[in-house]
């Protein structure tokens, strides 16, 4: 691990992970349940989408806060269409999370895009896996797999 990121993760303090939106999707007349043979794809995209920086003074104190706005895809697909931009998934579930970080001391850009590109990921990524699957319990669907998280 760099010692930029390691000086990154002292100063920035978790303080909230949360749901910014989201998009689910069943395909029309499939029954995800009984697709049989019929060979499956899954899809995936993940990455910050988004970051927004402020800083405030209280009492004397002054700290800053990042917004990290970090997005993740999943859809399956079947594997016998011919694919394109234009394929219509079986099922998509996709989300924007939000995660709040303070800081005593205001971040440079090099430190951000570090803290952006290896940890904002793991922070995230337990609420991404939660939600896919209980988006797959709502749909009546099997849990999609989402694998462990890796840069």
């Amino acid at each position: 691990m760099s010692s930029l990121l390691q000086e990154v993760q002292k100063l920035l303090k978790i303080k909230t992970v949360y749901l910014q939106n989201s998009f689910i999707e069943l395909a029309e007349d499939v029954d995800m349940n009984d697709l049989g043979d019929t060979s499956i794809s899954v899809q995936s995209f993940k990455g910050v989408s988004k970051i927004r920086e402020a800083g405030f003074e209280d009492d004397d104190q002054t700290w800053w806060e990042y917004h990290f706005h970090f997005a993740a895809g999943i859809r399956l697909v079947d594997d016998q269409i011919e694919q394109d931009e234009d394929v219509t998934p079986l099922v998509e579930i996709k989300g924007t999370f939000s995660a709040k970080y303070e800081s005593p001391e205001r971040l440079t850009q090099e430190q951000i895009e570090a803290f952006s590109e290896k940890n904002v990921g793991f922070n995230v990524w337990p609420y991404w896996r939660e939600y896919v699957q209980s988006s797959c319990m709502r749909l009546n669907i099997e849990p999609i797999e989402v694998p462990l998280y890796f840069c």
